[in-house]
């Protein structure tokens, strides 16, 4: 009877060592899991055994070793019960995360998520600059993750990352974008995992030490003087612009709302009041914003215009032209601040507060998500009303 030959397992996991320019011997792991070859360095290290310390360096090579045995066994065990990697591993190989991603986009485009869709638009054309437009998710992992976060750190220490699609130089990111990019790789990954793709997201793995942190962003803002001194400017360009200017700093309006505003999405509610009801450009969200009388000061005539009409035609359509104009405000006013047509909707937001709408509301006319956004007007309140106290003089 033949002898059976006997078949050798490659092992899925093995402890191998690096030489070191110091003499030390770095230990990591050689993985082999679904046909896929990773490395894991487990920042332990090995020492020489000669010389005086011989015998220490030797009782603490083998303490490191039984560490990195602990680890492997670990890893082992993690491999048999389908914890280290995918719930359809050939599937995830087919699946390019750029591709996923996008698909991602346009639910949110379909849902009328528009700013969380341009995020995600984004944060692929970012993950491209990374690793290139094919990524199987397959591939994606904890060091990925560490990856990503070092290259948008990197990033911001270099001139800024050239778009080749849209021809343009990207500027380096803040902290508060490096989070929003970081997020929508959480988000994308929740979904493949809740679409059973992979059993874990690595994101959750993570260090927070590497996690980007948000930071206290500023807000350059008008007080009502510095308002009044625009109303009385002597400037008025024929575009309009003045007035679309002031009619945001009473209404909360961003530049690309006001210039698709049309006299019907002006209404009347059932108090007899004018308000605008449409729907915000960049969220997709239904905006209901009732007309004060300061509004009502720099809306246009109706006239025999349509209800299809904008309420302000002129308006430019770049934004080199819109800050063109916008810098003749500072010229025209004396106005020793960096004015550009979005400083009216923080201006309009910290006067509310300050004349004393609570939070909550200013945050609905606003059309912001998160109520956090709308705290930085308050912080901006409070430090006015120090600086008030501040002034006057000791007794």
């Amino acid at each position: 009877m033949a002898k059976k030959k006997e078949v050798l397992v490659k092992e899925p996991v093995r402890i191998r060592t690096k030489e070191l320019a110091n003499g030390n011997q770095s230990i990591y792991l050689d993985c082999y899991v679904n046909g896929e070859r990773k490395y894991r360095f487990l920042n332990i290290y090995l020492r020489p055994e000669k010389g005086k310390e011989k015998a220490a360096n030797k009782e603490w090579n083998k303490e490191q070793m039984r560490v990195a045995e602990a680890v492997k066994a670990q890893m082992l065990i993690d491999i048999q019960n389908g914890e280290y990697g995918f719930k359809d591993y050939a599937k995830a190989r087919k699946i390019n995360f750029v591709d996923y991603c996008n698909a991602i986009e346009q639910e949110d485009i379909a849902k009328g998520k528009i700013s969380t869709a341009r995020m995600m638009r984004t944060f692929v054309r970012r993950l491209i600059r990374y690793k290139g437009p094919v990524i199987p998710l397959s591939s994606i992992d904890k060091e990925f993750v560490i990856g990503f976060l070092e290259f948008l750190n990197n990033e911001n220490r270099e001139a800024g990352g050239t778009d080749h699609k849209n021809n343009r130089v990207e500027k380096p990111i803040t902290e508060n974008t490096k989070l929003s990019m970081y997020e929508r790789l959480v988000v994308a990954l929740n979904k493949a995992e809740r679409d059973d793709l992979i059993l874990k997201n690595p994101c959750n793995a993570i260090d927070n030490k590497y996690k980007p942190k948000r930071t206290a962003s500023t807000r350059c803002y008008l007080t009502l003087q510095e308002v009044k001194k625009i109303i009385k400017m002597d400037y008025d360009p024929k575009c309009g612009i003045k007035g679309a200017f002031l009619f945001c700093c009473f209404t909360g309006l961003r530049y690309s709302d006001v210039q698709r505003l049309t006299w019907g999405d002006i209404k009347t509610n059932s108090n007899g009041d004018l308000q605008i009801e449409s729907k915000m450009k960049k969220t997709g969200k239904d905006m209901f914003v009732p007309l004060s009388k300061n509004a009502l000061e720099f809306l246009p005539k109706k006239g025999d215009a349509t209800d299809d009409a904008k309420v302000f035609p002129r308006l430019p359509q770049t934004a080199a032209m819109t800050h063109h104009y916008m810098r003749r405000f500072e010229e025209f006013t004396g106005i020793q601040k960096h004015i550009t047509f979005h400083v009216s909707r923080h201006t309009f937001a910290t006067m509310a507060i300050t004349y004393g709408a609570d939070l909550y509301t200013v945050s609905k006319l606003l059309g912001h998500s998160n109520i956090q956004v709308t705290q930085v007007y308050a912080k901006i309140v409070d430090e006015n009303k120090r600086k008030a106290v501040n002034l006057i003089p000791k007794v």
